[in-house]
């Protein structure tokens, strides 16, 4: 997922012909959150403006966010770990994104994670670089005491030469966590 003001929500709107407000928009995503459809994420690395208004949104239910999506495997992975995070942080839970993104954090842990359908295989080197390179980033910036890379099958420990590593694991075993 990516972070989405309510401007640019508003704009995509008209787009297709309908009229809307800024603040309305807004409005249905208060609503939403408030009936337990949707929640939002913060920018931990964004100004307090921005913090209000460019955020990361995602489903209560993935079942409600497949009825959106063809073909939308990695969107799934996504949003199952943002609702995992999310019932064990609650507002602990962020994201990070200047000049590199991180799905999720939660900075009082030192933890963030990536997460991604796979990193492995064949075409999928620009994906591990990506994914392993931010969270390099970030822990050089933090300090991390753990980073993981979700998959939804593969496995493995990438070490970075500092005595810590990134854990790959698949979405069903760090759901067991």
């Amino acid at each position: 997922m990516r972070p989405i003001s309510y401007n640019r929500i508003a704009h995509l709107i008209r787009s297709t012909g309908t009229n809307i407000a800024v603040s309305s928009v807004s409005d249905y995503v208060r609503y939403a959150q408030e009936a337990f459809i949707l929640f939002s994420l913060e920018n931990y690395a964004s100004k307090f403006v921005e913090k209000e208004t460019v955020k990361k949104h995602y489903f209560v239910d993935n079942g409600l966010l497949s009825i959106f999506l063809f073909n939308g495997e990695t969107a799934l992975l996504e949003n199952l770990c943002a609702i995992y995070l999310h019932k064990r942080y609650g507002e602990e839970l962020c994201y990070y994104n200047k000049n590199i993104e991180v799905d999720f954090l939660v900075v009082e842990e030192g933890y963030a994670v990536q997460a991604s359908y796979s990193i492995y295989g064949e075409g999928m080197q620009d994906t591990f670089e990506r994914e392993t390179k931010a969270l390099k980033q970030l822990d050089a910036f933090l300090s991390l005491k753990r980073m993981v890379i979700v998959t939804f099958d593969e496995e493995g420990s990438i070490p970075l030469g500092n005595g810590k590593k990134i854990e790959v694991v698949p979405i069903w075993k760090w759901l067991l966590e």
